[in-house]
Formats: structure tokens, sequence, C-alpha cells
């Protein structure tokens, strides 16, 4: 376990899972018992620091049930008790505050300065905010605050000098400028100060930090600057060597510095290439309305560098965040309606619809609200104008409903809600006409932008007495609008900055002669690329026009096919290539990408090659060669996907995620009936393979209105599945949710659509899929024996499987294990993963149900390797838990409580909290065979919070009766009778049978009931439920905490005779009766007369 405190508390376990603190005062707790790391802190010091000199009446008692509650949801050994009081009973090193303070110690011991400023970057990197931040207002933390900041700020300072003696460059101005702003009497951080703003060519700035120093001393103390001081003063006046830039000084052979270690990634942000130029006190101001507001949105036009100040602006509050900081890019969503999906695909939360006898997915804003409400994060939306209401919505939904997040909007004008902070973001400061120093126009932002800029393409360049006047030209000419000057000044590759400066001139005099009421963007950045444009001949125009049409990037292959059209001025296809190599020269195509190129263009750039390719006539033949390509992609992908390539294919596909959006756009904007159904088609697989099947919801249902009843000649198939995805997503995600009759009139209206004998692997199971609802298992089971001969060995593979499950159901294991190995044989010829982890599921439960723990771990670790490649990774969770089920009865109860912490931990990010809910009652009952009644009553409690607001939701059908039966076995134990009569009462009441209910969670509430029964008196009556539950999981289940305990103190009542006779009378009570008795099985557990 370690624990956090310089910054918000932050506890993470032995495998860096965040452990969520819940309440202030919990939070404080653990704050002031870290403080003292190890050290025993008194009952009645406790009281006074968590209280404010004012416990409660009996304060004992109300301590102690604070303790019990952080033992609850940081382990049991968190904090330990003795005569002296309370302490953490980990190791001290594990406090961040402790660590940091030894890391300081070692660092300065160390004589080689390089490896000296090594650790101590280490150690202050330990820092995430404040220190004691969720304590900041408690007495007690007053003095080791002031301690802990003192120590920073002596570590810091250390380090710079450090670097300084090891040769390194001067550090940043703005790593510095805070810490001197407030300490204005620390004379060697001051001084550290003026070098940094020296080496970034500020002198003059420089000197006035000198000044403010020297009065401040003198006013406030009376003293004069110390000699250290001094020297740097005078130094930065004579223009010491001592004091030079690193770019002035001459080149040293780098010393050997140890690499950093890395940490584990808390964000998205975008990894930068170049320096960030000019924003720095804008980026300082953001971070402080960050931590001061929950919603603070960037406003100015377009290209003022909005995005790149809210990625730097938001990358310093990465390590303060328990959950990180996340980007959201909002340029490539067309529509409001698509901006809920863009923050799901950013988050990485999936959008999926499980089998409908288990789940029914709620509608995207939900699952976002469930994701984030325990999240403490940063959000960032960037490029919201274009979908400013729909943004605006979200915004306000997420920040009333998820208290811990903070969001960081870019726009070209405010979400207008309430709490939103405005941050205007205006151009580049620029210098009058008649600058003529250097010195003095670098002191200008857009300056020194386009100074740095233009290095870096043209190696040696400098603003000096010769250029000067042209980059100040450029600059004013250009509204210091930072895209603008970044694509002026790649320019310098082939042209002279004079140059550059008389071909702006020219274009920007014609443009000001038009509209006043232009947008700013057209006004000024559709001038510099007009520019751009100009300079390129014919077949350069052709091609970056075309590329326009691809909104998530391009491959090779893919911008041969779609720039290669035949044109007059349009390349041959073996020379598309190298006409989009000249382009990346030019700065307005990128390469990124490491295994495969993909070519990308800036925004600007991409809308308005857009509006050339519509002026060239050209839009729909290239979107329609676009959606062509993507549609071959993807036929070629689609049976790929169920093969051993499968992971190559999946990940070829998820990187064309945004061009199937404009893909189907287009699709949809022209009728392109035949296209429409195709994509759809070939996608659907592999939507279900990346857990995106409200995605294909979306768009299925919008080819289906599309195309209507009557399918295409030759697309019969493919109409088939697109009404599928339609009519059975859009049922399960309304607002209401399915019932069973609306389920089974979408299978009823999906069956006419079929062919009699479907080539398709999708369509050949939904036969057998309508059946499910009915919960007649037999018929089911008949259903899948007829495709055990279909053609595509796929889903002969299927049908096994799912045969092997429906045995376990209904309780013939042997069969199960016959089928199940069957099933995995098939799908380990094919190669598929997908199938793999499916059957190995099955085979997990076939081993536990014969006591074969050993082989059920060894078949769960296979399935869940599977899982983490990235077939199905949400089916990764569910192994992860079964896993930990069968290590417990195994023995191994550290790693199997690891294996159900991390699949709950999983389920609750991706906002499955029917998932999350079951791992949580498998900690409960682990904890319960442990004799922690405590914890798994907080295990308990914290299902019944994420379940019993949703109950109403048919995928949480199991996870709400199962919670309301371990409530009800709790009480049964603490002697509640009536409670736990009540408890129980709700779980059964409304039982409806059908494949919603799964055979093994009735018969977990009938070994629950039993134990009630047990309890009550009625010791008959529980070994007769004992029987029917072993009958409902087709063994005895010697793993369940409650059928165990009653069935040992049943025995023990009645007798071993006496006993068998009434549980071999309840092995005869099958699925069946039990849904008939429903609430009357309750009932029958009254005492029996004596």
């Amino acid at each position: 376990m370690r624990i956090g405190i310089l910054g918000p508390l932050d506890v993470r376990d032995e495998t860096a899972r965040p452990v969520e603190v819940s309440g202030p005062r919990l939070r404080v707790l653990l704050v002031r018992l870290a403080v003292e790391a190890g050290r025993p802190v008194s009952v009645g010091r406790l009281l006074d620091d968590l209280w404010d000199g004012a416990p409660p009446s009996g304060g004992g008692n109300a301590l102690q049930a604070l303790v019990s509650r952080l033992r609850g949801v940081a382990g049991r050994d968190l904090v330990e008790h003795g005569p002296a009081g309370y302490r953490l009973g980990i190791d001290p090193a594990e406090v961040d505050a402790v660590a940091f303070e030894r890391d300081v110690v070692a660092a300065r011991a160390e004589d080689d300065p390089a490896r000296r400023a090594h650790l101590l970057r280490a150690a202050l990197r330990l820092w995430r905010g404040p220190a004691l931040a969720d304590a900041a207002d408690a007495a007690f933390a007053a003095a080791p605050i002031a301690r802990l900041e003192e120590l920073r700020l002596a570590a810091v300072e250390d380090r710079v000098d450090a670097e300084l003696a090891a040769g390194l460059p001067v550090p940043p101005v703005a790593d510095l400028e805070p810490l001197a702003a407030a300490n204005p009497l620390r004379e060697r951080l001051r001084g550290q100060l003026m070098r940094a703003l020296y080496a970034a060519g500020r002198q003059a700035d420089a000197l006035e930090v000198f000044e403010e120093t020297r009065r401040a001393l003198a006013d406030r103390l009376g003293v004069d600057p110390s000699p250290g001081l001094s020297a740097v003063h005078l130094a930065i006046l004579r223009r010491d060597p001592v004091v030079r830039s690193a770019a002035e000084q001459p080149a040293a052979p780098a010393p050997e510095v140890p690499p950093d270690v890395p940490r584990p990634a808390r964000t998205n942000l975008p990894a930068q290439l170049t320096s960030f130029v000019g924003r720095e006190e804008e980026s300082r101001r953001v971070g402080k309305l960050l931590r001061e507001t929950r919603l603070v949105t960037l406003t100015g036009p377009g290209g003022a560098g909005k995005t790149r100040l809210a990625g730097e602006s938001a990358a310093a509050l990465v390590e303060e965040m328990p959950d990180g900081v996340w980007f959201v890019p909002l340029a490539p969503v067309s529509t409001p309606a698509d901006v809920v999906q863009a923050v799901l695909a950013a988050l990485a939360v999936p959008e999926t619809v499980r089998p409908v006898e288990t789940r029914v997915v709620p509608r995207p804003l939900e699952r976002l609200t469930d994701f984030l409400a325990a999240k403490r994060m940063v959000v960032v939306l960037d490029n919201c104008e274009h979908v400013l209401d729909a943004t605006a919505r979200l915004a306000d939904h997420v920040l009333a409903q998820a208290p811990g997040v903070r969001m960081l909007a870019t726009s070209r004008e405010p979400l207008g809600i309430t709490g939103e902070s405005l941050c205007p973001v205006p151009s580049l400061p620029l210098p009058d006409a008649d600058v003529a120093d250097p010195a003095e126009a670098l002191g200008f932002a857009s300056v020194r932008l386009f100074g740095d800029r233009a290095a870096a393409v043209r190696p040696g360049f400098a603003v000096d007495a010769e250029t000067v006047a042209d980059v100040v030209e450029i600059c004013r000419a250009l509204d210091g609008i930072p895209l603008a000057i970044e694509l002026a000044a790649a320019r310098l590759r082939s042209l002279t900055p004079g140059q550059v400066a008389a071909r702006l001139g020219d274009r920007f005099r014609l443009l000001t002669g038009g509209s006043r009421t232009a947008l700013p963007r057209h006004r000024t950045l559709r001038a510099v690329v007009d520019w751009s444009w100009d300079l390129l001949d014919d077949v350069e125009r052709t091609v970056l026009r075309r590329l326009s049409v691809f909104a998530g990037g391009a491959t090779p292959d893919a911008a041969v096919d779609v720039c290669g059209l035949p044109a007059p001025d349009a390349p041959e296809p073996q020379d598309v290539i190298d006409v989009i190599a000249a382009l990346v020269e030019k700065s307005l195509v990128m390469a990124d990408g490491d295994a495969e190129v993909r070519y990308r263009l800036l925004e600007t750039v991409r809308v308005y090659a857009g509006e050339r390719l519509e002026e060239a006539g050209e839009a729909l033949r290239v979107r329609s060669a676009h959606a062509a390509h993507l549609v071959a992609l993807a036929e070629r992908a689609e049976p790929e996907l169920r093969r051993r390539d499968q992971l190559r294919w999946t990940e070829r596909l998820a990187a064309e995620r945004g061009n199937v959006t404009v893909a189907f756009r287009h699709v949809i904007d022209t009728g392109d009936r035949d296209t429409g159904l195709r994509l759809v088609a070939a996608l659907v697989w592999f939507w279900v393979l990346r857990d995106m099947e409200v995605e294909a919801g979306h768009w299925a249902v919008a080819v289906r209105d599309m195309v209507g009843d009557d399918p295409p000649p030759g697309l019969e198939e493919q109409h088939a599945l697109c009404v599928i995805s339609a009519k059975v997503i859009k049922e399960m995600t309304k607002d209401v949710g399915p019932t069973r009759e609306s389920l089974h009139a979408v299978f009823d209206t999906v069956a006419d659509a079929l062919p009699e004998r479907p080539l398709h692997p999708v369509l050949a199971l939904m036969e057998s899929a309508s059946a499910l609802l009915s919960g007649d298992l037999g018929e089911i089971t008949r259903r899948l024996r007829r495709i055990e001969d279909h053609p595509d060995p796929w889903v002969r593979a299927v049908s096994h499987t799912l045969l092997a499950h429906m045995a376990i159901n209904t309780g013939h294991i042997d069969e199960a294990a016959a089928e199940a190995a069957d099933g995995y044989a098939r799908f380990r010829d094919l190669g598929d993963r997908f199938g793999m982890i499916l059957v190995l599921s099955g085979m997990m439960q076939v081993a536990m149900a014969r006591g074969e723990l050993a082989e059920a771990v060894a078949l769960g670790e296979e399935a869940y390797g599977y899982a983490t490649m990235g077939v199905s990774p949400e089916q990764g969770a569910s192994i992860l838990a079964q896993l930990g089920r069968a290590r417990a009865e195994l023995g191994d109860l550290a790693q199997a409580r690891d294996d159900v912490e991390r699949a709950m931990a999983q389920t609750e990010r991706i906002g499955e909290l029917a998932d999350a809910a079951g791992a949580s009652l498998q900690l409960c009952e682990m904890d319960l065979k442990g004799g922690d009644r405590a914890a798994a009553r907080a295990h308990a409690a914290r299902a019944r919070r994420w379940t019993e607001p949703r109950g109403h939701r048919p995928d949480f059908a199991q996870a709400v009766r199962r919670t309301l039966s371990r409530l009800g076995s709790l009480a049964e134990e603490d002697g509640d009778l009536d409670a736990a009569l009540d408890w129980h009462t709700k779980a059964f009441t409304d039982l409806r049978n059908d494949a919603l209910m799964g055979n093994p969670a009735l018969a977990t509430m009938v070994e629950g009931l039993a134990a009630c029964a047990a309890a009550r008196g009625a010791c008959v009556r529980a070994a007769e439920l004992l029987g029917t539950a072993h009958t409902l999981h087709g063994f005895r289940d010697v793993t369940s905490y409650d059928a165990e305990r009653t069935h040992a103190y049943v025995t023990s009542v009645l007798g071993p005779d006496a006993f068998a006779v009434a549980y071999e009378r309840g092995r005869q009570v099958t699925r069946d009766d039990v849904f008939a008795a429903g609430v009357d099985l309750v009932r029958s557990t009254a005492p029996e007369p004596v």
C-alpha cells in the first residue's frame, strides 16, 4: 500500500490500483496518520484534530467507527491499534512525504552533480500539488505543511544548482517563476530565476527581478542583497558567460545522467514535438483557474493556440489528479449526436451490448455518468464550437453528476453554462513596426515563436540585425496568430524571410479589402492557407484536396486508392506517395505512426482543402471512392476476424474509426444503399470484438432507415445483418429499457428477415438467440443442434461451446465437459481468441464443479491471456473474477483477492456496475469466510449502492437480487430475522422465468434462504432448500459460504439420515417450480411446530 499526501490524498494498492477513500473526515484521518509515518497518535489527539477541538459525545466510538471504515476500504492491516493509540501498519517509506525526505537526503550525499540532479528530480516528481491538500484547513496541518514546503523549495534550489554544476541547461522560466514569486525574500531561488530569464533572452526581466528582490529586502528586513545574488546581477549586466543561455554557450560533452524511471501513464494528452513558446503566463493562469473552479473554457479565434495551451496547462495537473487528465478531440465530430460517443471513445469506455440473456446496455450518457461518478480527473474537450450546444449540455450534466471531475474546454465562443470560467486566448503580443533591436523584438512571444520554428527548419537561423525587420513584418502581417506564424516559418525551407514577408503582404492587402463581417478564421488563417495553396503545383493541389476526405488519417494504400483517381491534374497511382512526401515537406501533411505511417492534415488545412474539393466538382466522386476503399478493406478483414490473424486485422480496422464515420455519413447523405449495407455487414463482428456494439447500432439504424424493408438483389444477408443490429440495439437502448415481450417482438421481426439457410456466422446463430428469451432451455438446445453441421467451421465451434454452457446451466456437467472440449479444439484450430475465451470460461466452471481447482486456475490464466490481447477486453474482468474464486478455494487468498479487486476496479472504470457489484459480493463472501464481518458488510453495502438505483434495468436483474439475498444473509447472521425476511422477500418478488435469471444466481438465492430457514428453526425446510440448490447448480457447491455453514448446522440438528431424506426431497424441485413458488419460498421458511 502506498499513500500520497504531497498533493490530494492518493492511495494505491501493491499493483498501483487506486483505492477510493470517500468522505472528507475519513481522508483527513488517513492524512493525519500518514503525517506521523508509523508513529502512534493518541485517541485524544485524533479526536481533537479530526473534530477541530470539539469531538462529539462518545467520541471514542465515533473514532472507532471511522477507523473501521478506513480498514474496510483500504485493508484491515492498514491501521494498527496499541496502548499509545492508532498508527499506520505500513513501512513509513510507503508514504510519499517520507520517501521524499529520504530521497533528498540521499541525493545531497552524491558527489557527482549530474547524479545529484537526477535524484533530486526523481524526488520532486513525488509532489502532485500542495502538501496535505485534503487537510489544508485543519489546525494540525499547518506545521507539517510549512515544513514540507520548505523542504521542497530547498530541494528545487539544490536541483537547479546541481544541474548548472553538471553543465546542463538552465531550467525553463515557467519552472521557477511561480516559486520565486511566492518567496520574494528567498535569494538563492530569485537568483536562479534571474539566470533562467537571462538564458531565455529576457535580460531586462532578469534585472527587474533583482530590483524587486533588493527593494523587498530593504523594505521588509532592512538589509542589502547577499554577495551571491549581487554576483548574479553583475554577471548579467556584463553578459558574463557564467549566465549565458545554453544556445550561446559552446557545446560540451553531455554528462551521463541515469534515465528517469517511467511512471504509469494516466493521460492520453498528445506528445508534443515542438517547444511551448509564448504562453507561459496564460498556462499558469489556466492551471490556477482549473484548481479553483471546475469548468474553464479557453476562447479565441481559430489558430490562436487554444489546443496547445489546453494541453500544456492540463499536463501540469496529471500528477495532481488521481485519475489523470484525458484529452477529447471534438474536431472530427461532425454532428452533435456524436459528442458523447467521442468522449466515451477518448476515455476508453466500451460501448457494449452483452448477450441478451445477461444484460442490456444503457444509453451512452448514462454509461459516461456511471464511469465518471467516482473519478477525480480533468477532461479536456477540444474544438467545441461546431457542436457547442451538445457540448454544453454534456458538460453541465457531467459536472452535476461527477463532483470529482474538472473540465477544460477550447472553443471559439463560451459554452454559456453556470459556473463556467472564461479564459480568452488572444493573439501573441506584437512588437511595434519600427522595432529594430533583435533583443527587444525577442521580448515579444510572436517573434520568439517564429524564431524557434524557423530554426527548426533552417538550422542556424536566428532573429538578428539582418532578419529582425522582416520577421517583425511577418508577425504583424499574420496578426500574431500562432498557426499562421508556424506555417510562415516553415516556408524558410525554400524562401528567405524577406521573400516570405513580401508574399504575405501582397495576399493580405487583397483580403483586407473584403468583408469585415467574415469570421476571423476566414480573415487570417484562410489567407495563410491560400498562400500555401498558391505555392503548390496542380498535381499537389489535387492530392491535397482529395486527402481532405480522410478524417482519421490515411494509410499509403488508402491514399493511392483515393488520390490516384484518373483526372487531368491527378498523379499516376504509383506517383501519389511521392507527391504526398512533397506536401509533408511543405508542412501541409503530417506523417505519423511507427509500424505503419499514416498521413494526416491539420484540421484547418483539412477544412480548407475540403472546400477546394467542392469547388473542383470532385467531392461526390472522391468521397464515394473513399467509402468504396473502406468497404473493400472491411470485407477483406471480416472473415479474418474469426481466424488466426484476428489481432492484426482488428487493429487495422480500429485505426480507421474516423474514416468509417465519414464513409457512413457520405453513404447516408447520398442514399447509397448497397455501400451502406455492405459496410455495416462487414463491420458487425469487428464492433462485437471491440465492445462497440452501441456504435454499430447507431449506424445500422441509420442505414436500415435509409434502405427500408426490401433488400437490394444479392445483398439479402447484408440486409438481414443490418436489420438485426438496428432492431436489437435500438430496442435495448430505449429510455425505459426492453421488456421480455418487446424483445420477443424484435426477434420475431428478425426471423422474418433471415434467409432459410444463412451462410454468415452471425445470422446462423440468430435462430438459437431468439429462443434465449423464452426460458425454454430445451428448445435452445434443439436449435443449437440444428447448426452443428453448418458449412462454416466457426459456427460449428460456437454451437458446441454454447451447448456446453447450456449443459452447465441445466446441471449436466459431464455433457458440458464433452461439448466444451469439442468447442475448444475447434476454436484452437481456427486461432480465434474470442471463441477460446468463451469456451474456456465454461471449462473453468466444469473444473470448479468437479473440484479440479488447479485445472480451473490454469484454464482461467489461459483465457485471461487472450482477453488482454485486445480481443473483447471486457471479458477479461469476468475471467479475473472466476480466477479469483478458483484461487481462493485453492488457498491462494492474496492472489485471489487481487484478481477480484482488479475485476471490480476494471468493471467500475468502464461503468459496468452490475459486474462490479458481482465482484464486490465475491469479496464479501471471501471476508465472511475469513471472519471479517465488518469488511463483508462494507462490500455488500457497496454492491447495494451500485445496484439499488438501477434496479429497473434488466441487465441488473441478477446483481440486484443477489445483493438483496446477501443483505438478507448478513441480517440473519446478525440475529435480525425480521430484516432478513424482508431482504429475502424483496429478492424473490416478481421473479421472472427467463434467461436473464440464470440457474447459478437462482441457486445462490436459494442457499441464502436455506440459511434463513435454519436460523428460524425450520431445519427440515433448510435441508430441502439445500437440495433444491444442488439441483439448480447440477452439483453440490462446496465453495458456497451459506450452503456449507447451513449444511453443517442442519445435519447436526436433524442427524444424517433425516437430513438426507429432506435433502433428496428438495432435489426433486425444478427451476420451473422455484419460479412458480416465488415469494412463497420465503414464506415456507416459517418455524416448524415443536
